[in-house]
């Protein structure tokens, strides 16, 4: 339930989170550059590479690198071809100024393969995504696929200007999204960090921002909190909003809309007014289903008997954005500000309007009351030649058919009726409820109807009358502050949330207007929808008896009152994901990846930003860093080939216990309480304190799990014999292959199916360590009465035995590292030689050592004795 933002001017997809489907294209291996006319040229400004880094945050302008006449700014991506199907676009926008549908008929994503054109979206597909929204402004330009790709390029005619679009970064998206289908009532799309963006757009050149205040409100989880938008008078157009899920979607089936109300809280809305909006679902940018009210769309009041109501649509087809759109033509000079609280989406049974009808048992049976309260009698079924009350007993005057107010069938109706050039009569029915008090704060009333368009409120006052047994007890009139407000087929809901106990409920209806026709009122039925706690959401929606179920900070469909997940407020992490298969989400859960190593302290950049972390790499010979795993998913944050978990500093024996296939992944087995954090290594469950110090073995700027050289003088990718995977020279893995997704790389990855690499090398001090004990072995097998000088494949150490102070010299024709062991099988010293090269004995006590000579064509192992 997490979602986007929208404004329609045209199209596009608004990103104020990164949600882990829609992934950039970034990192080593991609390269961003500009094309006129098809053909690759070379980038006239630095920061090209904005887009294909780990920031998403900052951008490149798009006019200013194709300032000379080109037409496109294109990603490609050496490491992975894309399946079709796959959704591939860009994020953009246009800083202050409007999307029109002008720029956007100027603009097309192409994809190609291997430099080959594959296809081009059409002007339809972007003209459906709506431009502007969320905190940034920000878009969403993409279309579905239908062939492989492994570039893509946005494109512009040269006859057009685009000098304030912003490029942020390339994107795909797997179309296999998460499937969403909880069966929760009035289920929130939003979430102040649910992977959401809200999107705006408009058919006119009027700013779209301009006319939307706290956009940001209406997907924050609250359903108190809105977006106000305000038309300007005599703006004549389209006009939507719309909130877009980028983690997830939704069946065919369900309901989809918005909550919506009058900013004037004494006004409700007309059906004129309700006529000028239209409920849409969209699939990845394309429309799925459109409907109006005066087609079908589904209008329903709100419990809390004020002016908000629910505008919906049954759908059709899946989809995962849903818009409103708000026409204004020249009929209707000025729609006034409307609020948009929150969009929503339900299975079709959810509506807690409980009718009292005669075939129901307590406490929703319901029986009409005969004749004037107090007295008269009880009944079910029809009566003759009257039922119900009326003022006067004129043979014009009637109310017929009473008792389908309480029949089974909730289209049957009563009708008052009401001969032309008549005024100044009423008509009432009473429905009490057979053996149930109704309690506080129950929303009860009426459905009625009427044969003409004139408004309520010039045909006379409706009044709405509480009784408990004889007593009246409330009453409100449309006088007064009593609202009627219309839902589908053209009916109407009157009726107000109760403030006493009640029983008998009853509906009056006086006619003043004296018009030249005759009018028939019509009374459908009775209603009630209890709210127990009292907190505005009925009891068949109430997920927390308790408490207030408005407030859904995380958008899972399960409110903060009774939520027991602790999330992280406003992150970029997906609320949606579970990436580590924990069963907590990445957004709740506290080490997303099941490293070991808390998200908090993988944030390399302390910004609270978890999707810009992706470092991988060496910024001396690679123009990007990373591998497009941001450091809180990553298993291996700097690519050196030795998981984080081997290189976070918690102890070999707790390593052993809670990863017994050395995957670099926490068994699943192994309990993580509420927060996902192994308990093991907390200094108390759900603590969220970690009881070990994370590793950092050169006191540099650099923690271990991130540093290349973790003791400041070998790569770690050598000193676990890995050096021949260095295409580079700089101690780092830099063939990017990745197909689960999970930062280890092909090359050492041996499970590229599932997240982790079993039996994957330790750290480079265990690894060490582990060598040692093998040297410290063959040392017993080598003899003692050596030569001095010994010398295999020409490489020479010498003297031996050395005096401690002098030096050790090695000799050989290669470059290489050694590493110095005790007989015990203690590292003492470790680094690199080229040709001629001494280790000074100064330091080192008398005694017998193993010293292992590693080089490109050879390893060898010596015995060397200090005296």
């Amino acid at each position: 339930m997490k979602k986007i933002f929208s404004l329609v001017t045209t199209m596009l997809f608004v990103a104020i989170t990164f949600g882990q489907n829609y992934k950039p294209i970034r990192g080593m291996g991609i390269r961003a550059y500009l094309a006129q006319n098809g053909q690759c040229v070379t980038a006239n400004s630095s920061n090209i590479n904005n887009v294909i880094d780990a920031d998403t945050e900052t951008g490149s302008c798009f006019g200013t690198l194709l300032n000379n006449g080109g037409n496109g700014i294109s990603v490609v991506n050496n490491n992975t071809t894309y399946p079709a199907g796959s959704i591939a676009g860009f994020n953009v926008d246009v800083t202050n100024n409007s999307m029109t549908s002008a720029t956007l008929s100027s603009l097309s994503i192409a994809t190609y393969k291997n430099g080959v054109l594959q296809e081009t979206s059409s002007v339809s597909t972007l003209s459906s995504v709506p431009a502007y929204g969320g905190q940034k402004s920000r878009s969403f330009l993409h279309f579905k696929t239908t062939k492989a790709f492994n570039e893509v390029r946005l494109l512009r005619s040269n006859n057009t200007s685009c000098n304030s679009l912003n490029v942020y970064y390339a994107f795909t998206c797997a179309p296999n999204v998460k499937l969403e289908n909880n069966g929760i009532c009035d289920d929130i799309i939003g979430g102040s960090f649910a992977d959401l963006d809200t999107n705006i757009s408009c058919s006119s050149s009027i700013s779209s921002t301009s006319v939307v205040t706290d956009r940001d409100k209406i997907s924050d989880g609250d359903k108190s909190s809105y977006g106000t938008i305000t038309l300007p008078s005599g703006f004549t157009g389209s006009y939507s909003i719309g909130v877009f899920d980028k983690s997830q979607y939704y069946p065919a089936g369900n309901k989809a809309g918005f909550v919506i109300s009058p900013a004037n809280s004494n006004s409700v809305f007309t059906e004129k007014v309700l006529n000028n909006f239209v409920v849409e679902t969209y699939m990845f940018g394309q429309l799925q289903d459109s409907q109006s009210y005066a087609n079908g769309m589904n209008i329903s009041a709100m419990s809390l008997g004020g002016n908000k109501q629910k505008i919906s649509i049954t759908t059709t087809k899946p989809f995962n954005e849903v818009r409103l759109k708000i026409i204004q033509n020249s009929s209707c000079s000025n729609m006034g500000a409307i609020r948009v609280y929150y969009a929503f989406e339900e299975p079709q049974s959810c509506d807690c309007i409980q009718y009292l009808q005669c075939n129901k048992a307590a406490p929703y049976k319901g029986m009409i009351v005969s004749g004037n309260l107090p007295n008269g009698g009880y009944y079910c079924g029809k009566r003759e030649p009257w039922t119900g009350t009326w003022s006067t007993s004129s043979s014009y005057l009637g109310m017929y058919n009473a008792e389908y107010v309480t029949d089974s069938n909730p289209s049957t109706y009563a009708t008052f009726s009401i001969p032309s050039n008549k005024n100044n009569l009423t008509g009432s029915v009473t429905v009490e409820s057979v053996g149930t008090i109704y309690p506080v704060g129950t929303f009860a009333g009426f459905t009625i109807g009427k044969n003409i368009s004139t408004d309520w409120s010039s045909l006379g006052t409706i009044s709405i009358q509480l009784y408990n047994g004889n007593t009246l007890v409330e009453q409100k009139s449309t006088s007064g502050d009593l609202k009627l407000i219309t839902i589908s087929g053209g009916k109407t809901m009157v009726g107000f949330k109760s403030t006493k106990q009640f029983n008998r409920i009853r509906i009056s209806i006086k006619h003043t207007a004296k018009i030249c026709q005759c009018i028939n009122y019509y009374i459908y039925n009775a209603f009630v929808e209890i709210d127990s706690d009292g907190d505005g959401v009925p009891d068949c929606k109430d997920i927390c008896p308790n408490g207030d179920d408005n407030i859904d900070t995380d958008g899972d469909g399960i409110p903060d009152a009774c939520d027991t997940k602790s999330c992280i407020s406003n992150s970029d992490k997906s609320s949606t994901i579970d990436s580590d298969g924990d069963g907590i989400p990445d957004a709740c859960d506290l080490d997303s990846d099941n490293d070991g190593i808390p998200d908090a302290w993988e944030d390399l950049n302390g910004n609270g930003r978890f999707e810009d972390d992706d470092v991988d790499g060496d910024s001396l010979v690679i123009p990007v860093l990373g591998d497009s795993v941001s450091s809180y998913l990553d298993l291996d944050s700097d690519n050196d080939g030795i998981l984080d978990l081997f290189e976070s500093g918690i102890s070999s024996a707790v390593i052993d216990q809670i990863d017994a296939d050395h995957n670099g992944v926490i068994d699943s087995g192994v309990a993580v309480g509420n927060n996902g954090i192994a308990d093991v290594l907390e200094t108390f469950p759900d603590s969220g304190i970690m009881n070990y110090a994370l590793r950092n073995t050169d006191g540099d700027d650099k923690a271990d799990f991130v540093d290349l050289k973790s003791n400041n003088t070998d790569f770690d990718l050598y000193l676990i014999g890995k050096d021949n995977l260095d295409i580079l020279g700089a101690g780092f893995i830099s063939t990017i292959n990745d197909s689960d997704g999970d930062g280890i790389q092909a090359v050492v990855d041996t499970d590229l199916v599932q997240r982790g690499s079993p039996n994957s090398p330790l750290s480079p001090f265990a690894s060490v360590k582990k060598l040692a004990g093998k040297m410290a072995k063959t040392a017993e097998k080598i003899s003692e009465t050596k030569p001095v000088e010994t010398i295999i494949n020409d490489i020479k150490i010498y003297p031996n035995p050395v005096k401690a102070g002098e030096n050790l010299n090695i000799r050989f024709n290669e470059d290489g590292n050694y590493i110095l062991f005790s007989a015990q099988g203690q590292l003492i010293r470790s680094g690199k030689f080229s040709g001629n090269s001494e280790i000074n004995t100064s330091s080192i006590p008398s005694g017998m050592y193993l010293i292992k000579i590693d080089t490109k064509s050879t390893s060898k192992s010596f015995k060397i004795i200090v005296k």
